[in-house]
């Protein structure tokens, strides 16, 4: 999906012919015509039908049948303003619908030196953790049994254990990411979930990610998700080695996706939003992410690896939209940029969202390819039924015109029939047809044209 609505479109300029103008016009002309009938009736004749309807019926039709030829190329006008606001709209409504998709943490885990680290930089508990003061190596013990990745599988699946040997989520797929590691930790995983005896499929299948992925691998699944079920576990265990020199937190997360939700006890889905990923204008992107809202009125934004160009264009945006007031630096707090600090800042906004604090944003940049996405533990409201526009379009008032036409040539047969030379039959059908053709091939094209130049103004 390409992000971006168009500008706010201007509203058709209705200068026509003004009511009042329009009755003196009526008034005039059947008064006329009223006039050369009194002088033309025989003085011995009685006033009859006869003598009103070429002097007031027949007029009255004929300036109506003008009227409604002007409302075509008029209404051609309007109809194109309307038809570029009704594409605009419809690209807007699309995109918010687009960004309203989700996929569900329906559980997460992480491990970090810190024990509440979300609670921490939320202000809730404890002191607020500044990088040159935070331990930045996970405590791991030394055990023959196990090695230092099937220590760190342990402690994230362990949370989730329970929900993953539930057959609510049978059909589990597993992904997983480990820094400095190879496929052979793929075989350590597999010992760990075997110990909890959860199934995934035949025998542990698990994919390995040379790289730690980026925000592009949730939008996959949301697509997937809309298609059929879905369930995937996903872990990304960015921890350094002892004899590292890394300035960064060792940090390790597990990820529970899925797209239906197993209620325990009080647990409320946490709904993660389509991201939008790979922007390289901040600056003209955020805000029609921000319009779109998939989540209203956010409390909290999470980022990390922002440079200043990408940072202050998003805190701008956010102000003018008073979105977001508390923003979180990961990097400030927990210490240098690394590769996984773009999912522990999703593990802590999800935190962020079971712990009551509102809506969450998350905003991550990698290469100057800047994300974002948003959580909730609440949909959005539904969008109102997209209907268009109502407006009387321009072969109507075409069609009206060539049928007022056709009773205009019906009266005046009716009103000034001459028996000696009778119109032939396929004159008459020919004479009648034709108005009600002519009219309604213009007002066709006056619709066909508008349409097609809005469509080809606006680039649609």
């Amino acid at each position: 999906m390409q992000w971006w609505l168009y500008e706010k479109q201007k509203d058709a300029q209705n200068s026509g012919i003004s009511l009042w103008l329009l009755i003196f016009i009526y008034v005039i002309v059947i008064a006329f015509f009223l006039f050369i009938r009194i002088a033309t009736w025989p003085n011995e004749k009685h006033i009859d039908a006869l003598f009103f309807i070429p002097a007031v019926v027949l007029p009255f039709l004929i300036i109506t049948a003008l009227v409604c030829l002007v409302n075509t190329f008029k209404s051609a006008q309007i109809y194109y303003a309307e038809m570029r606001k009704f594409i605009a709209l419809s690209q807007e409504y699309h995109l918010k619908e687009y960004a309203r998709q989700n996929i569900i943490i329906a559980g997460w885990s992480m491990i970090t030196p810190l024990e509440q680290p979300a609670l921490n930089m939320l202000k809730l508990e404890g002191e607020f953790p500044l990088a040159p003061k935070t331990p930045l190596k996970i405590t791991q013990h030394q055990e023959f049994e196990c090695t230092r990745n099937e220590q760190v599988f342990f402690r994230l699946v362990e949370p989730l254990a329970a929900k993953l040997k539930s057959h609510s989520y049978r059909g589990l797929k597993t992904m997983l990411w480990v820094r400095e590691a190879d496929e052979s930790c793929c075989d350590e995983l597999r010992r760990i979930l075997k110990q909890f005896d959860i199934q995934n499929g035949k025998d542990y299948q698990i994919e390995y990610l040379s790289e730690c992925p980026d925000y592009s691998l949730i939008n996959s699944w949301v697509e997937q998700s809309n298609a059929c079920g879905i369930t995937h576990l996903l872990l990304i265990v960015d921890i350094y080695g002892d004899d590292s020199a890394s300035k960064s937190m060792d940090n390790a997360c597990a990820f529970l996706l899925t797209d239906r939700f197993i209620q325990i006890e009080s647990e409320k889905p946490i709904y993660l939003y389509h991201p939008m990923v790979g922007v390289s204008d901040i600056e003209a992107k955020v805000p029609v992410y921000l319009h779109t809202e998939p989540v209203t009125a956010p409390k909290t934004l999470w980022y990390t690896g922002l440079s200043r160009a990408e940072k202050y264009p998003l805190f701008k945006a956010l102000d003018k939209k008073k979105l977001a007031p508390d923003r979180l630096d990961i990097e400030a707090s927990l210490g240098a940029r690394s590769a996984g600090y773009r999912w522990l800042a999703l593990a802590l906004a999800a935190d962020a969202v079971k712990y009551a604090q509102g809506g969450q944003l998350v905003a991550v940049s990698e290469n100057n390819q800047f994300s974002i996405t948003a959580l909730s533990s609440s949909l959005p409201p539904q969008q109102d039924d997209f209907i268009g526009f109502e407006h009387a379009q321009p072969w109507l008032f075409g069609g009206m015109s060539g049928f007022l036409l056709m009773l205009s040539f019906w009266i005046f047969q009716l009103s000034f029939f001459d028996s000696k030379e009778p119109f032939s039959l396929w004159g008459f059908i020919a004479c009648s047809v034709a108005p009600l053709i002519m009219g309604s091939i213009i007002g066709i094209f006056a619709t066909w044209h508008s349409s097609k130049r809005a469509r080809d103004d606006m680039g649609w």
